[in-house]
């Protein structure tokens, strides 16, 4: 299994932070290899929003789907995902903003176990890439709408 826990500060409000993360519809407008997102259920109950969703991602020869089960919690300002097809055979991430002086800290982590595949050993060699990939992508459209 492949994991990573990342803390990063920025300057915007944990509010704007989990609005910029929680909004997956926009993720192929700027979520490197996120070719498209369509979400398949959608149910709100108080403060959680419980969403069904299918993600094609791409990378140079590469192209697969998996679907995403995410939980958003507007109150705690969390965002659960978990996936359970595609060519993973575990994938979970976790995100929480926390409000700071001046800004707010970010906590992601995540991990995954890929499958025995081909797709999967591509995955795994590049994983450190497209993970920095993927968290400077989140920082530079933080800057483009909140600056």
């Amino acid at each position: 299994m492949k994991s990573k826990k990342l803390s990063r500060t920025v300057q915007y409000s944990a509010n704007d932070m989990y609005a910029l993360v929680s909004d997956i519809e926009s993720y192929p407008y700027f979520v490197p290899a996120c070719k498209s997102l369509e979400v398949i259920k959608k149910r709100k109950d108080g403060d959680i929003i419980y969403i069904d969703a299918i993600m094609e991602v791409g990378y140079g020869f590469l192209n697969e789907f998996f679907t995403s089960h995410i939980i958003l919690n507007k109150k705690k300002f969390t965002i659960e995902v978990v996936n359970s097809d595609g060519p993973f055979r575990k994938l979970n991430n976790y995100w929480q903003f926390i409000d700071i002086e001046n800004g707010s800290e970010i906590l992601f982590e995540i991990d995954f176990i890929a499958k025995n595949s081909f797709t999967g050993k591509v995955i795994n060699l590049m994983f450190e890439r497209v993970f920095s990939k993927y968290i400077f992508a989140f920082e530079s459209r933080a800057n483009k709408l909140y600056s």
